[in-house]
C-alpha cells in the first residue's frame, strides 16, 4: 500500500468515527493490582494466581472465556471485558455509556464479586499506579505472544519500558468527537491539561520497593519508555493537529507487531508505512493500540495520564474530564488558553506543572479547573469533585495520602487504596 493510500485509510478511519453530540458517551478502563497480604504481586502462574482468578470469576456471571493457546487470558460479557496487562494487572473495560451512574453500578458490582473470591484466598485488590513492593524482575511476564514481542522490542529502548509493562496500573477514559474541528480542540486540550492530570492523580507512592516522593513516577516512566511512541506528540502544539497529522505520526512509528492471517508477526524497527498492507479494520485497530502517547486516538480520544485510583477517586477523575470535554464552555476556555503555547513553551509548562513542588501557576490552574468543573457538574457528579478537592487541599497529589501516613506502617498507610 503506498503512503498516500495509507494516509487516506487512517484519516478516513478517524473521520468515520465522528458522532453527533447527543450520542456522546464515556468509556473507561480500570486497572487493578492483585496482591498477597504482604503486598507482593500475585503472579499469573501460581496456585491461586491470576489465571485461577479468571476461572473463578467466569463462574459468577455470563462471561465468555478468552484463551491464547491453553492459557486463559481474559473474559468477555455483554457490557464489560477483563483483560490482563503484561505483569498480570487486571483491567476491567466497561462499554461506553452516557450515564456515569451506569458505569459506577457495573464497576462496583464487579469489585464485589472480585472481593468475594480474593477474601477466601487472603489476597488484596490494590488500586495504585505501581506495584508497592514487588520488583519487576520478580514478576513473570504474562503468556501472550504480543507481550513477548513487546518485551523483546523494548529491551534497547527507554530505561523504564519494562517497568511500564510489568509494574504500572492506570485508569483511562475515552470520549467521542463531533467532527475534525472538535477533534482538534479535544486533542489539544487533552495535552494541555495532561501535566495537571499527571500531578493531581499521581498515586504512585512506591517505585521498585522504594518511596517515590518526587514528581510523578508515571510521567517519568512514560518519558523514559520509547520517546517516539509515548509522552507528548512532538508537534501537537505547533499546528492545528487533525486526522491527517495523527495518521502521519502513526506511519513514522514501528508498530512492533503486525497481524497477518490471524497470526502475530514481529516487525522489529520497521515503521508502520513499511508494514501496513491493507485497510482491514482489525489491523488498523491493532496498529492504533501500539502507540502510547498521553492522549491517544482510536475510534475515540483516550486520556492516559492518570494512575490507577481507588473508588471514589477514579470517578472524580472521570467526572473532571467529562465536565471539561463535554461542556462546550469549559472546552472552549481551555482551548483558547492552550493557544498561547507552542511546542517549546508547552514542554517548559509541563516540566513546571509536573516537577516544581511549589508552583503558584499550577495551584492557580488546578483551582480554576476545579471551580469550572464544579460549576457545570450535576449534583451526583459534584460529590466526586468535592472529595477530590478536599484530598488535594490536604495532601496535594494523591500519593501523599499514603506517604504522609507511613509512620502507621506501609500496609496501614496504603489501606485507602485496598478495596478489601
Amino acid at each position: 500500500m503506498d503512503y498516500k493510500k495509507q494516509l487516506e485509510t487512517l484519516s478516513s478511519y478517524f473521520k468515520n468515527a465522528e458522532s453527533k453530540k447527543e450520542t456522546h458517551k464515556i468509556g473507561v478502563e480500570f486497572e487493578h493490582l492483585i496482591l498477597h497480604e504482604d503486598l507482593t504481586a500475585v503472579s499469573y502462574f501460581e496456585k491461586n494466581g491470576i489465571e485461577k482468578l479468571l476461572e473463578e470469576l467466569s463462574k459468577k456471571s455470563d462471561w465468555e472465556k478468552v484463551y491464547e493457546g491453553k492459557h486463559l487470558i481474559g473474559l468477555n460479557s455483554n457490557n464489560k471485558a477483563i483483560t490482563l496487562e503484561p505483569g498480570g494487572q487486571l483491567e476491567l473495560s466497561i462499554i461506553p455509556f452516557a450515564d456515569l451512574k451506569q458505569i459506577e453500578t457495573i464497576y462496583l458490582d464487579f469489585i464485589e464479586k472480585l472481593v468475594n473470591i480474593l477474601n477466601k484466598w487472603d489476597q488484596k485488590i490494590a488500586v495504585l499506579g505501581y506495584q508497592p513492593h514487588s520488583l519487576i524482575n520478580n514478576i513473570p511476564l504474562l503468556p501472550k505472544k504480543r507481550y513477548d514481542f513487546m518485551y523483546k522490542y523494548f529491551k534497547d529502548k527507554g530505561k523504564y519500558a519494562h517497568n511500564m509493562m510489568k509494574g504500572t496500573a492506570s485508569v483511562q477514559m475515552s470520549i467521542d468527537y463531533i467532527n475534525e474541528e472538535d477533534y482538534i480542540k479535544k486533542m489539544r486540550v487533552g495535552y494541555f491539561i495532561s501535566p495537571v492530570i499527571y500531578y493531581l492523580f499521581d498515586n504512585t507512592p512506591f517505585f521498585e520497593g522504594k518511596k517515590a516522593d518526587k514528581s510523578s513516577a508515571r510521567e517519568n516512566i512514560w518519558t523514559n519508555c520509547d520517546s517516539q511512541r509515548s509522552g507528548t506528540i512532538n508537534d501537537i502544539f505547533d499546528k492545528k493537529y487533525g486526522y491527517n497529522d495523527y495518521a502521519e505520526y502513526l506511519l513514522k512509528i514501528p508498530p512492533i507487531i503486525k497481524k497477518k492471517n490471524g497470526k502475530l508477526i514481529y516487525t522489529d524497527n520497521k515503521v508502520l508505512k513499511d508494514v501496513m498492507e491493507n485497510d482491514k479494520t482489525k489491523e488498523i485497530e491493532h496498529f492504533l493500540s501500539m502507540v502510547f502517547p498521553d492522549v491517544r486516538t482510536q475510534k475515540y480520544i483516550e486520556f492516559r495520564a492518570a494512575d490507577a485510583l481507588p473508588y471514589p477517586y477514579n470517578f472524580a477523575f472521570i467526572t473532571l474530564l467529562k465536565n471539561i470535554f463535554y461542556n462546550q464552555k469549559n472546552l472552549n476556555y481551555l482551548y483558547q488558553r492552550s493557544l498561547k503555547y507552542n511546542q517549546k513553551k508547552f514542554i517548559n509548562f509541563k516540566k513546571e506543572m509536573v516537577e516544581d513542588k511549589k508552583s503558584t501557576k499550577r495551584s492557580e490552574f488546578i483551582a480554576e479547573i476545579l471551580k469550572k468543573t464544579k460549576n457545570t457538574a450535576t449534583k451526583y457528579e459534584l460529590d466526586f469533585l468535592k472529595i477530590l478537592e478536599a484530598s488535594y487541599l490536604k495532601y496535594g497529589p494523591l500519593k501523599f495520602k499514603t506517604l504522609n501516613n507511613l509512620d502507621k506502617g506501609k500496609k496501614e498507610a496504603l489501606n485507602w487504596c485496598l478495596l478489601n
